[in-house]
């Protein structure tokens, strides 16, 4: 499966316009010469599951949430709002893949998003992620600022999820590490994994309010209760 393209997203406007331009152009020309529509990571990982999905067949184990705040920019806004970063973003970014806006969702040309975080405020897990990953190219950051389109957050969703503390004593360590296999993550519920889902909210012209909720599935037992 081919994904999308990442470099127009920090392309000038007149230039990510033409190129639409063009594409349309040439799709109108020949159709049958048109590729087939790669798909953004971040939709990919978008959870492919409904509540009833879950609660019909599972159990939930370890549910917790974490809520961040952005500052979120798209195409026409790159300049001249982040026009000191640009150039290493365009760099890092170069021949890359777009992974999306939310759920995935890729609005082409100047609709494509761009989030900006303070280092800091990326969790833990997510920062000693970025470290094991030096090489991965969806997380730009620059001194203390970090860059990503949302589609980056769903292939990683659980590392920015807080574990959830033991309600009782013999729960202690129950949950411990839970979030942190994402080999255990699957965007599909089966029994043992990790499901993970992002929703977010605009707060203002330029911020956005994300939160992300994860849990552990275990598939029910015939003639078990469901648990409460």
């Amino acid at each position: 499966m081919r994904f999308l393209p990442l470099i127009p997203l920090l392309a000038a406007t007149a230039f990510a316009a033409d190129a639409e331009s063009s594409s349309s152009s040439a799709a109108a020309s020949s159709s049958s010469e048109v590729p087939e529509e790669p798909t953004p990571v971040g939709q990919l990982w978008t959870a492919q599951w409904k509540d009833s999905d879950v609660t019909s067949s599972y159990n939930k184990k370890c549910a917790s949430s974490s809520t961040y705040k952005a500052q979120i920019y798209t195409l026409g806004e790159m300049y001249p709002a982040l026009k000191t970063w640009a150039p290493e973003l365009k760099v890092f970014y170069h021949k890359q893949l777009y992974p999306g806006s939310w759920n995935g969702e890729d609005i082409h040309g100047e609709g494509r998003a761009l989030l900006k975080m303070d280092y800091e405020e990326l969790p833990f897990a997510v920062r000693e992620w970025l470290q094991r990953n030096p090489k991965q190219r969806h997380f730009s950051v620059q001194e203390d600022v970090v860059f990503f389109a949302p589609g980056a957050i769903y292939p990683i969703a659980p590392l920015w999820v807080e574990e959830p503390e033991a309600k009782t004593k013999s729960a202690l360590g129950e949950c411990e590490g839970v979030f942190e296999d994402l080999e255990n993550y699957s965007a599909t519920p089966k029994d043992g994994v990790v499901l993970g889902r992002v929703s977010h909210e605009k707060k203002g012209k330029n911020e956005v309010e994300f939160s992300i909720e994860a849990f552990q599935v275990e598939e029910k037992k015939a003639g078990a209760k469901d648990e409460l």
